[in-house]
C-alpha cells in the first residue's frame, strides 16, 4: 500500500439523505448490521494565538471566526457491521466504568469524609483517584463515536463525507449505488 492513504469522498447530500449507502460496512466490508444517524463536523484551525486572546473580545472574536468556518454534515443510515458494533458497546462499557465507578469513589469518599470525625488519608487517595477516573472516562467516549467507529469524516469545505481506507466491499457497493468508481483523493 502506498503512503497516502485511500479515501472515498461521498457527497454531503447523499451522505445526508441516506439512500444511497451502500449495505456493507466501510471499515470491514461485512453486511450491515444496523444503520445508525450521526453528525460529522470538520475541523478547522483558526489562526491566532489563544494564549494571548485571553480577554473575552479576543475569544468572541476567534469563535465568531470558528463558527463561520466550521461545516456540519448529517449523516443518516450509514451501515455498521456487528463488529463494529460490538467495538462501540465494548468502549461505552469502558467510559460507563471509568464513569461511574470515578463519580461513586469521588463522591464516596468526600461523603466519608465530612461524615466521619476521623476520616482516613486514604480518602484522599481515593478522592483523587475517582477524579482521575472521571477525567479519563473522556477517551473511551470518543473513540465510541460513530464517526470514529466508521472511520468517516468531513471533507475541509464540508462537501463530502471522506472515508479513510474503506473496504474494497463497500467501495465496490458504493460504485454500484452511485454508478462510476469513486476515486481516491
Amino acid at each position: 500500500m502506498s503512503s497516502d492513504r485511500a479515501r472515498v469522498r461521498i457527497p454531503a447530500e447523499l451522505a445526508a439523505d441516506g439512500t444511497g449507502l451502500p449495505d456493507r460496512c466501510a471499515r470491514h466490508g461485512r453486511p450491515a448490521a444496523r444503520r445508525a444517524d450521526f453528525a460529522l463536523q470538520s475541523k478547522v484551525r483558526v489562526e491566532g494565538n489563544r494564549a494571548l486572546s485571553a480577554n473575552a473580545l479576543s475569544t468572541a472574536s476567534r469563535l465568531s471566526r470558528y463558527a463561520e468556518r466550521v461545516r456540519v454534515v448529517p449523516v443518516r443510515a450509514w451501515p455498521l457491521c456487528r463488529t463494529c458494533l460490538r467495538l462501540r458497546r465494548s468502549w461505552l462499557a469502558v467510559t460507563l466504568l471509568l464513569f461511574v465507578g470515578g463519580l461513586t469513589a469521588f463522591v464516596g469518599s468526600l461523603l466519608v469524609g465530612v461524615l466521619s470525625d476521623d476520616a482516613p488519608r486514604a480518602l484522599a487517595g481515593a478522592a483523587a483517584g475517582g477524579f482521575v477516573a472521571l477525567v479519563l472516562s473522556a477517551l473511551p467516549f470518543s473513540r465510541a463515536g460513530l464517526g470514529r467507529i466508521a472511520g468517516a469524516f468531513t471533507s475541509d469545505d464540508g462537501t463530502a463525507v471522506e472515508v479513510a481506507e474503506p473496504s474494497a466491499e463497500f467501495t465496490a457497493d458504493l460504485a454500484r449505488h452511485r454508478g462510476p468508481a469513486p476515486g481516491p483523493s
